[in-house]
This record gives structure tokens, sequence and C-alpha cells, in this order.
């Protein structure tokens, strides 16, 4: 009888990771299939020539490059999500709340898209970064949860623990600065870069320490 409770059990643990997953990745493709509606198709006459056509499309080269951010930055959540998940071996129902939390996150990431797209201004720029902050903040937790709760198939050791705390501060850090970055500035460019650097900025410590020595 024993055996027979822990069988099903483990069966249970297994159906409510695979239905996790799964809801996961299909709130993922949805968002990144949701981003082609922030380009808008050119509103000019049929019988416009190749030069005007050609002309429309550049006018939304602002679209464009906010639809490739988006795709970058929603795939590389995807990523880390999907090995994430890989070293899971169980979910619980905070677990759960945590992940529809994060999803929401990276459902809504569609829209401060196209405004990122459409207007080309601080105010757009600080929205888009802390939407994205939200998610890494809420991944952040999710990854803090399934650590204290036993709910990874190995446990971590110190030096992972920290180094994947200081890559999700890296990462946050660089979208959270960007932000009074941006709006005390108005420079665009310089909130780009902040979102360049923090991801980055200890492999740039490790490599500058590389080379000193």
């Amino acid at each position: 009888m024993e055996s027979e409770a822990n069988t099903a059990s483990a069966r249970t643990k297994a159906f409510d990771l695979d239905r996790t997953i799964s809801l996961s990745d299909g709130i993922f493709a949805f968002a990144l299939t949701l981003l082609v509606l922030s380009i808008s198709v050119p509103d000019i006459p049929f019988s416009s020539s190749s030069s005007e056509l050609w002309s429309a499309i550049k006018d939304r080269q602002n679209e464009l490059v906010s639809y490739l951010i988006s795709f970058i930055v929603i795939g590389g959540f995807w990523i880390r999500h999907h090995k994430f998940c890989g070293t899971l071996k169980a979910v619980d129902a905070t677990f759960l709340v945590i992940n529809l939390a994060y999803l929401a996150t990276i459902a809504f990431i569609p829209y401060p898209t196209q405004l990122l797209g459409d207007f080309i201004n601080p105010a757009a720029f600080a929205f888009y970064a802390a939407a994205i902050s939200a998610s890494t903040l809420a991944a952040a937790a999710l990854n803090e949860h399934a650590a204290r709760s036993g709910l990874l198939s190995q446990a971590l050791t110190p030096a992972e623990t920290k180094e994947g705390r200081i890559n999700g501060f890296g990462v946050t850090a660089g979208f959270l600065i960007s932000i009074p970055v941006v709006l005390l500035s108005g420079e665009l460019w310089l909130g780009y870069l902040c979102w360049f650097l923090g991801p980055n900025f200890h492999r740039l410590i490790r490599l500058g320490s590389s080379r000193k020595h």
C-alpha cells in the first residue's frame, strides 16, 4: 500500500510539473507571436511605387528595432526558464502562484514593446525597462523559492547559488538603473548601454582581472 501511495504521489508530481512547463511554454510562444503585431503595416495607397513602400518601411525602423529587442529578451527569458525547469523535480502551490505572476509579466511585454516602437521618448523607454524589471524580479523569486523549498532535483552549491543571484541582480540592475539615467539625461542610448552593461558587468570584471594576471 505504501509503495502504491508513493508511486501515485510521484505520478502526480510529474503530472503537475509537466502541466506547469506546458503552460509556461505556451505563454512564451503566445508572447513571442504577439510581438509581430507591434509592427504596423504601412498606411499608403496600394498603387504606391516600390520606393514609396521602402520609404514607409524605413519609417517603421523603430518598430522593427523594438520587436527585435523584445524577441531577444523574451527568448532569453525562455531559455533561462527552460533550463531552470529541467532542474525541477516537483512544484508546489506557492511555486505555481509565483510562476503565474512571472508568466503574466511575460505576456505583458508586447504592450511596452509597441509603446517603445511608437514613441521614441524617455517615458516609453522607462515604461519598457520597468516591465522587463518586473519579469526579472519574478524570475528571481521563482528561483529562490524552488531552491529554498527543495523543489530542485539536485541542491545547488553555495557557489552556484551566489552565481545565480549575481546574474539575476545584474540583469535587474541594468534595467532599473536605465530608468533614472534616461529620464534625467533624455538620452536613450545611455539606457541601452545600461541594458548591456548590467547583465555583463561581472563578466567584464572577470575579463579585466584575467588580463591583469
